[in-house]
């Protein structure tokens, strides 16, 4: 009867906070489609979300995750109380002596998680696609068993003196099955936040710097289908000699696209004039020695192949790549792998006169226009907009293009930051029931304090100080705990399921503002428990609690 009804209350209490979280994801979800949907659009080309649809089943997903996950985590204290006796319910609180005695334990368990997981990924993991997910999961339930005995042996370092944020820390120690929660709660938060902030700030710069090396030409002209019909959009003959013939035109660039087959892989097929001059500084290699692999590019008719493609289909500088042609299948020596990430399958680059050789002529998808020196790039792309009226070309400038390529960027990872948000959001609550929980425990302690002299201010300074304290903790845990999770996501799953190749860069000042915000988020979550415990009064204190 009692494991019934603890789990009925618990079943209860989740069955309430699914009732309010069904309608404030909805909210957020409305709140969010038009990014979402622009991100769809842009990236894959699918028709944008008209309108928000959740069946059925999501809500009843919704509930089953929301009370079956508050009634799993309850099984195992309901289960322990449920066998006591009377007599040791009556006794005192022992709960939190027996988490400082196995926290030692429990730290142990979790290093051995985390050593498991990399030992595993190291012998077989390489080979298995989904293994980030398995450190990442790893991560999540090493990271949690390792916060009691961290809390407890910090705490033991810090000296009691006085009643103030010192004494503030070292009941944190004191109270482990409280406290280690609210830490590792918000510790798993903000690993979540800093891995995602470490993970797309080196994404982002990493592509700042291959787009600054790549996007070269002054202005970009192509056709507004060639998004949608790619191989289909193209560019007549007519236009491209005459824009040749511009005066303020000195080179230009003409790429030839289509979809091809390697294998069963479909890959993106692209000729470029490989001997424009300073040409190869378009496809920053990887592998290859530069200029040796563009000469056999423009003279033997090798070509280079994307990051993407050499990593899925293990191909390197020296193989070579099939392609299905007209014909049947051409093997072309493959003279280095360039870094690109503008392609998820992979692709092949070649020069258009080897394009030409191989599938025959084709018509010219766009073109990249070099001007003349000190021409304004804006300038000439207003005049071809003048000039071809009625024609439908896209005609971008070199800045505008960069602008357009990160605002898909920024559009693609930012309903990240409502994930963010929302996970700090519950692990700071955390730090809120947690310091409730101890007021309400420590009533008679709170009640002694103020009977031997000790202000309203100094209690309320007592509990501001554990919440500013585990937010302290909880971010020493999530720094440490979001380096990996950066690590994994970027070394791991990125190579796993992209291949692409990001170099870390370290935003500091993003990182700086968090943690700020983070330490201020634990102060504001701290201010209502530290103003109630502040109000306790001496005559809660009696004979049986002295």
């Amino acid at each position: 009867q009692v494991f019934g009804l603890i789990l009925a209350e618990v079943a209860l209490l989740g069955g309430l906070g699914v009732l309010l979280g069904l309608p404030m994801g909805y909210w957020a979800a409305r709140s969010n489609v038009e990014m979402v949907s622009a991100t769809l659009t842009n990236l894959y080309l699918m028709n944008g979300i008209s309108e928000l649809e959740l069946p059925v089943w999501l809500y009843f997903l919704a509930g089953l995750i929301g009370v079956g996950g508050a009634v799993g985590g309850a099984l195992l204290p309901a289960a322990d109380v449920s066998r006591r006796d009377t007599r040791n319910l009556l006794a005192a609180f022992t709960l939190h002596e027996r988490i400082g005695s196995v926290s030692g334990r429990l730290f142990g368990w979790g290093i051995g998680i985390l050593a498991a997981a990399a030992l595993w990924y190291l012998a077989w993991g390489e080979a298995f696609q989904p293994a980030g997910f398995v450190l990442g999961i790893a991560l999540l339930f090493g990271l949690p068993l390792m916060t009691p005995y961290v809390v407890k042996k910090a705490c033991g370092l810090i000296p009691a003196r006085g009643f103030g944020f010192r004494y503030s820390l070292k009941g944190l120690a004191v109270r482990l099955h409280t406290t280690s929660f609210a830490v590792a709660s918000l510790g798993i938060a903000v690993s979540m936040l800093v891995g995602i902030t470490l993970m797309v700030g080196s994404f982002r710069e990493t592509l700042r710097v291959w787009v600054a090396a790549s996007i070269r030409a002054d202005v970009y002209v192509t056709t507004p289908s060639w998004r949608g019909r790619g191989d289909d959009a193209t560019l007549s003959p007519e236009l491209i000699r005459q824009m040749r013939g511009m005066d303020d035109v000195t080179a230009v660039d003409r790429l030839r696209a289509f979809t091809g087959y390697s294998g069963e892989q479909r890959v993106g097929l692209a000729g470029v004039d490989i001997g424009l001059p300073g040409g190869e500084v378009r496809f920053p290699l990887l592998a290859g020695e530069r200029v040796e692999a563009f000469r056999q590019v423009r003279e033997d008719g090798a070509v280079l192949i994307g990051e993407t493609l050499a990593r899925r289909a293990n191909l390197w500088p020296g193989d070579e790549v099939p392609v299905w042609g007209p014909n049947g299948e051409i093997r072309f020596r493959i003279a280095g792998v360039y870094y690109d990430y503008s392609t998820e399958g992979g692709a092949v680059v070649l020069d258009r006169s080897t394009m030409a050789a191989h599938f025959g002529p084709g018509p010219t998808n766009s073109l990249a226009l070099y001007l003349a020196e000190g021409m304004d790039a804006e300038r000439f792309v207003d005049e071809l907009k003048d000039r071809y009226v009625g024609v439908p070309l896209l005609v971008r400038s070199n800045q505008r293009l960069r602008k357009d390529i990160f605002q898909i960027f920024d559009q693609t990872f930012a309903v990240t930051r409502l994930l963010q948000v929302m996970s700090l959001l519950i692990a700071v609550c955390g730090i809120t029931l947690m310091l409730l929980v101890l007021a309400r425990e420590q009533v008679s302690e709170l009640a002694l304090y103020r009977a031997i002299g000790a202000t309203r201010r100094q209690i309320f300074r007592v509990y501001l100080g554990k919440g500013l304290g585990m937010g302290a903790f909880g971010l020493v845990m999530g720094l440490a705990g979001g380096l990996a999770l950066a690590a994994v996501l970027i070394f791991v799953i990125n190579r796993a399921y992209f291949g692409w190749t990001i170099q870390i860069f370290w935003p500091w000042a993003t990182v700086a503002q968090q943690c700020a915000m983070i330490l201020a988020a634990a102060v504001l979550a701290s201010l209502y428990p530290a103003l109630k415990a502040s109000k306790t009064p001496a005559a809660e204190l009696n004979r049986e609690n002295v």
